[in-house]
């Protein structure tokens, strides 16, 4: 993945989007942006079950020179893109962690709420585990 939309760098030359992708099933997947000069400018965490079709956004962040420019958003867009006709949900927000989600729900009419994980498969075994001890008790 080269050349992120139509942004380009102070200098202007192209960002560069890559996709990182762990060997765990379910594990995470991140989309990693990086400037001309090749540090890391922003970054994408998520979790994904193709058989519920669902997703979990684990993490967004973008370098504090490089905020209020679209970046997040536009890796928001190409994850909804990416894996279209799933349901999302979110880690515990920060209060502009929030705001941005609300914004793009309402940009994208894709439920971005946070709280617990959309489907057995991202919850992990040991919190399957205590899910079913505590229906026992």
């Amino acid at each position: 993945m080269t050349g992120f939309s139509n942004d380009s760098s102070p200098d202007g030359r192209p960002l560069r989007l890559s996709r990182v992708a762990t060997v765990a099933p379910n594990g995470p997947v991140e989309f990693v942006l990086t400037g001309s000069c090749g540090r890391v400018i922003g970054r994408l965490r998520f979790r994904t079950c193709q058989k519920c079709r669902t997703g979990r956004i684990l993490d967004l962040w973008i370098c504090e020179a490089w905020q209020r420019q679209g970046l997040g958003r536009e890796l928001v867009c190409l994850l909804m893109a990416h894996c279209r006709g799933y349901r999302w949900n979110t880690t515990l927000q920060s209060h502009p962690g929030r705001a941005f989600f609300t914004a793009m729900t309402q940009e994208t009419s894709v439920s971005l709420r946070h709280g617990s994980p959309l489907c057995p498969h991202l919850m992990g075994r040991l919190r399957r585990t205590w899910r079913r001890l505590f229906r026992v008790c």
